[in-house]
């Protein structure tokens, strides 16, 4: 008894080593340029619930933390991850270019493109239009929603209808960056605010049971064959009525 409870101890010194090595290693000092990128993209990643959605490999796991949330739209969270950017970017010199060749070379030119692309976009901070005929989240997250929230079980439904109610979070969240734009004189032309209204009128005036977020969603279920009758008697169509019209105004002046 005593050698099986030695060996116990030992395998878990052994389990515990190993541990903190690799977390040392790969995330709280990363050894080499490849595992100091790793470590960087999976922080980006885990800070943004649509794009761990769209990448598609843990949603309906029980893995999945995100698949009821969708990003935050506030100029707080916006400058937080250009701090974040910023300071990894300072990080990236570390690794680079100095004594790096081949591939590795390759690789930290690429990343330090893209990071100082991002930051360079960003200082010019008045400079497009966040809602217009062809992108915005009145175009943008209905896709979203519709073609990447995969439907896989009763849990990723009820998901579903926690991101509608999202939904109307980010719109009153992008509508506070319309105004800012605007009040810094960045104002759309009359015919891109034309069309862009066009397109969230045909979204929100149609009757609510043909909206797609509405259809998608039952086809879904249909396709599932699943009963949730407390989960549709519950669900309340409400902010694909109310929350784009109430960007409406924001947008007309």
């Amino acid at each position: 008894m005593k050698w099986v409870l030695k060996a116990l101890k030992y395998l878990f010194s052994v389990v515990l080593v190993g541990g903190l090595a690799a977390y040392l290693w790969f995330w709280a000092l990363p050894v080499g340029l490849n595992n100091y990128v790793n470590k960087v993209s999976i922080q980006m990643v885990l800070d943004s619930p649509e794009m761990i959605t769209s990448l598609g490999l843990v949603d309906n796991t029980v893995l999945d933390f995100h698949s009821d949330k969708l990003d935050s739209y506030t100029a707080e969270s916006e400058d937080q991850a250009l701090a974040f950017l910023r300071e990894a970017r300072e990080g990236l010199d570390d690794y680079g270019p100095e004594g790096l060749e081949g591939q590795e070379l390759l690789s930290w030119k690429i990343t330090a493109w893209f990071f100082d692309n991002i930051l360079r976009s960003a200082e010019h901070k008045y400079s497009g239009y966040r809602v217009n005929q062809i992108s915005g989240v009145m175009v943008n997250m209905p896709q979203f929603l519709t073609d990447q929230h995969r439907i896989a079980n009763e849990q990723a439904a009820v998901n579903y209808l926690a991101r509608l109610k999202e939904f109307g979070r980010v719109i009153d969240e992008v509508k506070v960056r319309v105004l800012d734009d605007r009040d810094n004189g960045v104002v759309a032309p009359d015919f891109i605010l034309d069309k862009a209204l066009v397109g969230m009128r045909s979204f929100s005036d149609n009757p609510v049971a043909n909206n797609p977020l509405v259809t998608s969603l039952q086809s879904s279920l249909d396709k599932l064959m699943i009963s949730m009758p407390s989960a549709k008697q519950n669900w309340s169509p409400m902010p694909l009525r109310w929350s784009p019209r109430k960007l409406f105004p924001a947008i007309k002046t």
